[in-house]
């Protein structure tokens, strides 16, 4: 636009300041004068011609001027044509009452636009220019001058922002359709502008960037604005609101059909600078959220070159949550959650990344759709960073969810030391009928890249019976306890100091180096290492229905590697311990469920004598499986050999009547072995032939 109001500004200013203090003011007279050249102000005139005809009373003139060069990059103006049948032409005063202007140009044009205007001795102005064209709109142009300054006023209908893009080199070249109602004031002194205010209506805007990261469609769009200059400062006070159409601006898509968003605030310009600052910048979606904020932009390098101070007034879950932060969360483990409840706050935003801030929660509520966690009614207050230091804060929640464990009601303290963000005294939080003591916790670095926490936890005895039937497994007696001095998680990934400790089946399982990778991710990854000590037999197998073993049995599971919850590597090992003097016996039941187990034979007992017999005796068993590609490299307590056959033996029998199990087959795929253990554990009894 500024482009056309130096064009109009120049043929304005020069129709009004035209001096003819040669010309006498006779009855009757025409005069007419023709100059090749005028130069001045900036501009250039060619080919001049004047021609007046005075009356007694009044002077009917016209001035056509062949074109007018005006300053670098603000292009030419060819036949210009004043006709003025009311006019006023003396030393006094220039002045027209009944005019018209026509002259012609690709950007701004007149036929017969209708000219009042008035030009004193005493250097006061004042003209208005009716109805011309400007960039396919009609525009009107009002204008005072005195010693005090001058005033400008332009009034605008239809004007197309298409054509305004295809004349203005420095318009956006991304906007293909739309048009512009507006009303601008210019006022200034002299050759300077000192104020600028006004108001536009846009409507049908469609614009795309060339990489579609900014899109509009048919959106319709109200600004107002006050802009002063304070000294090499331009101070602007911008009020706008989107209230119709469809816009992108990667990742965040806003529908303004469903509600208006606004957009206000302060900008500040100093002259020559390519930086604008954002002052108590806003925006405020009524259905979702109000933010305040303030930043410095580099409009030439197109980037935000300081940290954004937002003030969070508030935020509606779940649409806050759907609209504005799923996406730049769609590559994390938060990118599909179902929300609600609400928060407020201030937080400090560096290369798009929150690292300081102050919240306050009111019972917000997260839940994974995948089922991997969730958080019911978080209250409470929580900062971290170096501008919060030595702050108290608390947070309390109703419920959290890990998969298929439920933490009951816990409340928590935490002091900001800057750095980290530390919990002020142990917290006990319900796991079923024992509890999780939280003895300290810390968060470091929070916000930044290097994120981590460290906590020290223990777990008071939690019933197996209880645990297992939330896990969907069958039902173990005993209960689970541990403590693990040095919990790390960083990054979605955890490591456990210490050892978990499962007292159950009569004997202990011990649960140590365990740690975990992407624990929320597409693809978790758990470790650990496993020993069983002493476990009593007859209750395992009673609880696993897999045929009465009487007994004690020991092992270890090395090197366990789980990716989404399936194990993919280990070494395992169960087998009678040394010096086992327990009574050993084993069922007709549990005899043709371990051999499934060893080589997939079934029935065996049911096709001799043996199946007279409900129990056999034996001297020890034993079973291990080492996994690795799917593959389950498989072994016994001792080696099985003939001269037809090689295997080993699962169980070798003792006394009257001896059986022993014997495995054929070394290697398993492990879907086959998973397969067979299903199999066998969800069987009561084995049909006797």
């Amino acid at each position: 636009m500024r482009r056309a109001h130096h064009k109009l500004y120049f043929v304005t200013i020069f129709l009004c300041c035209v001096s003819i203090n040669s010309v006498a003011k006779i009855n009757n007279v025409e005069t007419s004068i023709n100059i090749e050249t005028i130069t001045g102000y900036g501009f250039q005139l060619k080919d001049v011609a004047l021609k007046l005809d005075s009356s007694l009373n009044n002077s009917s003139y016209s001035i056509q001027i062949g074109s007018v060069k005006l300053p670098e990059g603000y292009g030419d103006i060819e036949g210009i044509i004043l006709q003025c049948r009311s006019g006023i032409i003396s030393k006094l005063e220039i002045a027209c009452d009944d005019g018209e202007l026509s002259f012609s140009d690709s950007l701004v044009s007149a036929k017969k636009a209708k000219l009042k205007f008035s030009r004193k001795e005493s250097g006061n102005l004042h003209f208005k220019l009716d109805e011309f064209s400007l960039a396919g709109g009609t525009a009107t142009l009002d204008a005072e001058m005195n010693a005090d300054g001058w005033l400008a006023t332009l009034s605008s209908d239809g004007i197309s922002l298409a054509e305004l893009q295809d004349q203005l080199p420095a318009f956006p070249k991304i906007i293909s359709s739309g048009s512009v109602k507006s009303t601008i004031k210019l006022s200034g002194k002299h050759n300077s502008l000192t104020s600028i205010d006004g108001n536009m209506l846009l409507r049908n805007i469609s614009f795309s960037n060339e990489e579609s990261t900014i899109v509009g469609e048919n959106a319709a769009y109200s600004l107002t604005f006050i802009s002063q200059r304070d000294g090499d400062t331009w101070r602007t006070k911008l009020d706008s609101t989107v209230f119709n159409g469809q816009l992108y601006f990667d990742p965040i898509f806003i529908d303004a059909n469903e509600n208006s968003k606004d957009l206000f605030g302060n900008i500040n310009w100093e002259i020559g600078s390519k930086q604008v600052e954002l002052s108590d910048f806003n925006f405020e979606d009524q259905n979702s959220m109000h933010v305040g904020f303030t930043t410095i932009i580099d409009y030439e390098k197109k980037e935000i070159i300081s940290p954004i101070q937002a003030k969070i007034n508030y935020a509606l879950f779940p649409k806050v949550y759907d609209f504005y932060i799923q996406p730049f969360l769609l590559e994390t483990n938060a990118a599909n959650l179902a929300t609600k409840g609400r928060l407020s706050g201030h937080v400090l935003i560096d290369n798009f990344k929150v690292t300081q801030g102050s919240l306050s929660l009111n019972n917000l509520s997260l839940a994974d759709n995948q089922k991997r966690f969730s958080v019911t009614n978080l209250n409470g207050d929580v900062g971290w960073g170096e501008i919060y230091t030595n702050q108290n804060y608390s947070l309390s929640f109703d419920l959290v969810e890990l998969y298929k464990l439920k933490l009951g009601s816990s409340s928590f303290s935490f002091v900001n030391h800057g750095q980290s963000l530390e919990l002020s005294k142990s917290v006990e939080v319900p796991l079923f009928d024992g509890s999780i003591n939280i003895e300290s916790f810390e968060i470091n670095q929070p916000g930044k890249n290097d994120q981590f926490a460290t906590m020290d936890i223990s777990l008071t005895p939690v019933s197996m019976a209880k645990l297992s039937t939330a896990l969907g497994w069958p039902e173990m007696n005993g209960n689970l306890a541990g403590y693990a001095p040095k919990v790390l998680y960083k990054k979605g990934d955890i490591e456990v100091g210490g050892a978990l400790l499962v007292r159950g089946f009569g004997g202990t399982t011990t649960i140590h180096n365990l740690k975990a990778n992407d624990i929320f991710g597409i693809t978790p990854k758990l470790y650990a290492d496993i020993q069983l000590n002493n476990l009593d037999l007859s209750s395992l197998t009673e609880t696993f229905s897999f045929g009465e073993i009487t007994g004690r049995v020991s092992g270890m599971i090395n090197d366990l590697e789980f990716v989404s919850w399936a194990p993919v590597k280990f070494d395992a090992w169960f087998g009678t311990p040394e010096n086992d003097n327990s009574r050993h016996r084993i069922s007709q039941t549990a005899v043709d469920n371990l051999t499934q187990v060893g080589n997939g034979a079934s029935n065996v007992l049911s096709k001799s004598f043996l199946k007279f017999f409900d129990s056999f005796g034996y001297d020890k068993l034993g079973l291990g499986c080492s996994l690795n590609n799917n593959i389950c490299k498989m072994r016994g307590v001792e080696e099985f050999g003939t001269s037809n056959q090689q295997g080993f033996y699962i169980v070798k029998g003792s006394g009257i009547p001896r059986i022993d199990i014997v495995g054929f087959t070394e290697e398993v795929s492990w879907s086959v072995l998973t397969a067979r253990l299903k199999r066998v554990i969800s069987t009561k009894e084995v049909i006797v032939n």
